[in-house]
């Protein structure tokens, strides 16, 4: 039997066979982008005073006479959300799309027409049907969606998971003892992960008044078919995005601590129980936003919100990781999305409106080579600061 030397020489082994995996970093039960990305939505809000929250649509077509254009915007009608996280259904026919003031949901529909989104749904009073407040990340499961929820219905205290189906219908709710922000599942061991940060009343006030004492300090490991949680692990504090390895069967992965600089690692031992250690300093003021990885499972990319850059770590020897490349230049970075072939990153550079430091908005684009190293593309770019319709702050990025 010829053996397959490399993980591109796999890959055309299971598409040749139908085999159709997630794109990294996104749910491993949602339907895989498997050719280049022709369309970006972005979930955007207004910078300057009120105005509607929208969905911008992007031309990300190399191919297209728009490329690296505003196509349109979708407006939710509503103002005041704070626009930040979104994820596709497991059919990827839908967005959803959530709002960390307000605690409303909004639906996109992108099955029908890809190109022209239109939302179909707007879920209210969430958290008077959940319990639950500060909604930061939809993650598609089996026909659901679960939502981490920082708080209690008041925006204070812990929160939890709130459970829906794709269309928007309320299931459960399944609380937590810290402040969920974003949640990494491994079908293989029925295990799920989330990771955590601070109250909805916290992180909707001035970065000044923050208080220590109200920062989540710990990952929570569940039993993903019961909704339990199993164990805690615990650590830096504001332990934010997290990603479980790629490999079938991998039992590590790692996430970064924003407010202690780190990358921590997290290992499922023999006996079922996890272990989490430091991994790595990121460096004194990096202020990790985001940490996405590379298909290979080679690389971990780490914004620096603090430092304006973005970090490469090569993974290869995950017990002894190292920094491999670094693009420097690009202010207040944070949220990323990897390509499916892992040759591209996009970036964006506002957090929350609440603790951006800089009016700079803008959408990046940086390369990423064979051997890893990253470059910034000189040509593509959009400066949300002159916006058509006013300033406007991107964050949150899906393709298709």
């Amino acid at each position: 039997m010829k053996r397959w030397t490399s993980l591109a020489s796999l890959l055309a082994l299971v598409l040749a066979a139908g085999v159709v995996f997630a794109e990294t970093c996104l749910s491993p039960y949602i339907k895989g982008l498997r050719q280049p990305e022709t369309v970006m939505y972005l979930w955007t809000l207004p910078a300057n005073g009120p105005g509607p929250d929208y969905l911008s649509v992007i031309d990300v077509n190399l191919a297209s006479a728009t490329y690296g254009k505003i196509l349109k915007r979708i407006e939710v009608g509503s103002a005041g959300n704070e626009a930040h996280h979104m994820g596709f259904t497991d059919d990827r026919t839908k967005i959803w799309a959530a709002s960390l003031n307000t605690s409303r949901f909004f639906v996109f529909d992108v099955g029908a027409d890809p190109m022209n989104p239109r939302l179909a749904r707007t879920i209210d009073e969430v958290p008077k049907l959940t319990g639950l407040s500060g909604p930061h990340t939809p993650y598609a499961i089996p026909g659901r969606m679960l939502v981490s929820m920082a708080s209690g219905p008041d925006g204070t205290g812990p929160g939890g998971l709130a459970e829906f189906t794709n269309d928007g219908e309320f299931v459960a709710s399944h609380p937590a003892p810290n402040h969920p922000y974003e949640t990494v599942v491994k079908p293989e061991f029925n295990r799920m992960i989330t990771s955590s940060w601070v109250s909805q009343r916290t992180f909707m006030s001035p970065l000044d008044r923050w208080d220590p004492k109200d920062f989540s300090s710990s990952l929570l490991v569940w039993d993903l078919k019961a909704r339990r949680i199993v164990q805690e692990l615990r650590g830096d504090p504001i332990p934010l995005a997290a990603r479980w390895a790629l490999k079938p069967n991998a039992t590590y992965g790692y996430n970064i601590s924003n407010g202690g600089d780190s990358l921590w690692m997290f290992r499922m031992r023999k006996d079922g129980t996890f272990g989490y250690k430091k991994a790595a300093d990121v460096g004194k003021g990096c202020a990790p936003g985001d940490l996405r990885q590379s298909p290979d499972d080679r690389y971990l990319y780490v914004s620096c919100i603090g430092r304006g850059e973005v970090q490469a770590w090569d993974i290869s020897n995950p017990e002894k990781i190292r920094l491999h490349d670094t693009v420097p230049g690009l202010v207040q970075a944070n949220m990323m999305h990897v390509t499916y072939d892992g040759r591209r990153l996009y970036v964006t550079n506002s957090a929350i409106s609440t603790i951006d430091f800089s009016p700079r908005y803008a959408l990046r684009l940086i390369h990423i080579g064979p051997d890893g190293r990253m470059k910034l593309d000189p040509f593509f770019g959009i400066d949300f600061a002159k916006a058509p319709d006013g300033p406007a702050r991107p964050h949150d990025m899906l393709l298709n």
